[in-house]
C-alpha cells in the first residue's frame, strides 16, 4: 500500500513537472510571437516612411525605378530587423525599436531634402547626426549599420554612387568616435572628425574622377560642414531623446555624478557618515567594474546614489551614530528595528523617482541589498527570545529585504562593494593576507545566500572583483609614518 502510494507521489510530482515544463514552452512561444509581430509592424512602418520619403515629390520617378528603391528599402530594412532579432533580441521592444524609427526616417527626410535642393551639395547630407545618436543611444554595432544602409539608400536616391563612400565612411567614423563620448563637449569632437573624414574621403574621390583642385576643395568644405552641422544637431536632440526614451547614456552618469548636486549636498550634510560610506563603495564598485568589463562610470553613479534613502531616518544607521551602544535602536525592538532598516531601499526608490534619477539608478538602489538577511536583528531577536515560546514564531523571511536580487552585473558589484566597505570599516584586520580574506569572506556569503544567481556573474569575474576591492582596500589601509618631532614644532 505505501509503495503504491509512493509510486503515486512520483507520478504526479512528474506530471505536475512536465505540466510546468509545457506552461514555460508556451510561454516562450508566446513571447517570441510578440516580439516577432512586434517587429514585423516596425519593419513595416519604417519601409512604409522610408519609401514614401525616397520617392518625394512623386514625379519624375519611372514605376519601375521606384518599384525597385521600394524593394530594396525593403530589403534592407528587413535585414536590419533580422540583425536585431539575431543578435540583440533585447532592443525587440517598442521604445527602441521607436526610437530606431525615428531616426531613420528623421535623417533620410533630411537627405532627401538636401538631394532636392540644388543650391546644396549632397555631400552635407547629415548622416553624422544619425551615427552620433545611434552610437550613443542604441549600439555602436547598429549605429554602423544603420548607417552604411542609408549610404547605399541616399546614393541610389540621388542617383550618384560617389558620395556612398563618403557617407558610408563618416557614419562609421562617427559610430566609432561617439562610442569614446563622456561629455556634451566631446559630441563636437565627434563632428570634427567626420568632416576631416569626409574631406579626405573627397580628396580620393575627387582624384579618383579627376575633378580640379577648385571642385575638391569646395566639396571638402561642405563634407566638413557636414560633420558639423550633424554633432550640433545631436547635441541639441540627444537631451530630449535621453529624456523620453528613458536612455542613459555616459554624458547623463558623469552629471549625476557631480558630488554638489543637491540630493547628494543632502546627503553629506544630513548623513555624513552614509555619504563617506558611498564614496568608498563608489571606488570599491569602479575597480571592480573595470576588472569584469561592464560599465565603471554606471558602477559609480549607482554607488553614489545607492544608500540615499538613509537621508529619511539617518540616526538609525550604525554609520551615522556610531557603534551600537547608545544609538536609538536600543530602545527598539529587533523587528521594529529590521523594519526601518529595510524601509531605505524604498525611501531611496522614492527619492531617485522624485530627483527624476534614470530607472537604471533606481534599480541599483532597489537591488543593492537583493533578499539579503540583517544578521544582527536577525540573532538579537533569536536572543531575546531564547527558550521561549516567542522563539518559534521568529521567521528569517522578515528580517529580510525585499528584493530583487540583482539583474545586472553592476548592481551585483555595488551590492558587493557595499558589503565589503562595511565589513572592512569595523574590522581590525589591516594587513594584506586579512584584507583578502575579509574580502573573500563577503563574496562567499553572498554566493551561498543566493544573491548573485540572476546577474550572470561568473565565478572567474568574482575573484576578478575580489582582487580588485583588495587591491583599493590595501591602499586606504597603508602604514604613514609619523613626522619628526622637530618637524611638528615648525608648523
Amino acid at each position: 500500500m505505501r509503495g503504491m502510494r509512493r509510486k503515486s507521489r512520483i507520478a504526479r510530482r512528474f506530471e505536475e513537472e512536465e505540466e510546468g515544463l509545457h506552461k514555460e514552452w508556451l510561454k516562450a512561444i508566446a513571447l517570441s510571437a510578440a516580439r516577432y509581430r512586434a517587429g514585423l509592424w516596425w519593419w513595416a512602418g519604417v519601409t512604409t516612411g522610408l519609401s514614401f520619403i525616397f520617392l518625394l515629390p512623386f514625379k519624375g520617378e519611372s514605376f519601375p525605378r521606384g518599384t525597385g528603391l521600394v524593394v530594396l528599402t525593403a530589403l534592407f530594412v528587413f535585414f536590419l530587423f533580422v540583425y536585431i532579432l539575431r543578435f540583440e533580441p533585447d532592443f525587440l521592444v517598442p521604445r527602441r525599436l521607436h526610437l530606431m524609427a525615428i531616426l531613420l526616417i528623421s535623417v533620410s527626410l533630411m537627405g532627401r531634402i538636401i538631394i532636392l535642393l540644388p543650391q546644396v551639395s549632397n555631400y552635407f547630407i547629415p548622416l553624422g547626426f544619425l551615427s552620433i545618436l545611434a552610437s550613443l543611444l542604441l549600439l555602436p554595432s547598429l549605429s554602423v549599420i544603420m548607417s552604411l544602409l542609408l549610404a547605399i539608400l541616399f546614393s541610389l536616391s540621388a542617383n550618384s554612387l560617389e558620395i556612398m563612400p563618403i557617407l558610408a565612411f563618416g557614419g562609421v567614423i562617427g559610430a566609432y568616435s561617439a562610442s569614446f563620448i563622456h561629455q556634451r563637449v566631446d559630441i563636437t569632437r565627434t563632428g570634427i572628425h567626420i568632416g576631416l573624414s569626409n574631406v579626405l574621403m573627397t580628396l580620393g574621390v575627387g582624384l579618383l574622377l579627376d575633378r580640379s583642385s577648385f571642385e575638391i576643395a569646395s566639396l571638402g568644405l561642405w563634407g566638413m560642414g557636414n560633420g558639423l552641422f550633424s554633432s550640433i544637431l545631436a547635441m541639441g536632440v540627444l537631451p530630449y531623446l535621453e529624456t523620453y526614451f528613458g536612455v542613459t547614456t555616459d554624458i547623463k552618469l558623469l552629471e549625476l555624478a557631480n558630488l554638489d548636486l543637491p540630493l547628494l549636498k543632502r546627503l553629506s550634510i544630513e548623513a555624513p557618515g552614509t555619504y563617506h560610506h558611498s564614496i568608498m563603495v563608489a571606488n570599491l564598485a569602479e575597480a571592480g567594474a573595470n576588472a569584469v568589463g561592464v560599465n565603471p562610470l554606471l558602477a559609480r553613479v549607482g554607488s553614489y546614489y545607492h544608500d540615499i534613502g538613509k537621508i529619511r531616518r539617518p540616526h538609525f544607521f550604525f554609520e551615522n551614530s556610531g557603534m551600537l551602544k547608545g544609538n536609538s535602536h536600543e530602545r527598539m525592538t529587533p523587528n521594529l528595528s529590521s523594519t526601518i532598516i529595510i524601509s531605505h531601499v524604498k525611501d531611496g526608490v522614492e527619492l531617485a523617482r522624485r530627483n527624476r534619477l534614470p530607472q537604471v539608478i533606481i534599480d541599483i538602489i532597489e537591488q543593492h541589498h537583493g533578499t539579503g538577511l540583517i544578521a544582527y536583528f536577525y540573532r538579537e531577536a533569536l536572543l531575546k527570545a531564547k527558550n521561549t515560546p516567542k522563539e518559534r514564531s521568529i521567521e528569517e523571511e522578515s528580517f529580510r529585504y525585499p528584493g530583487p536580487k540583482p539583474q545586472s552585473k553592476e548592481a551585483a558589484i555595488v551590492m558587493l562593494a557595499d558589503s565589503v566597505e562595511a565589513a572592512f570599516r569595523f574590522s581590525p584586520q589591516r594587513t594584506v593576507k586579512g584584507i583578502a580574506s575579509q574580502v573573500k569572506t563577503v563574496i562567499d556569503n553572498k554566493l551561498k545566500d543566493n544573491q548573485l544567481d540572476e546577474c550572470q556573474l561568473t565565478l572567474k569575474e568574482t575573484r576578478k572583483i575580489a582582487e580588485a576591492f583588495t587591491r583599493v582596500l590595501r591602499g586606504i589601509s597603508h602604514v604613514r609614518g609619523r613626522y619628526p618631532d622637530e618637524m611638528l614644532k615648525k608648523g
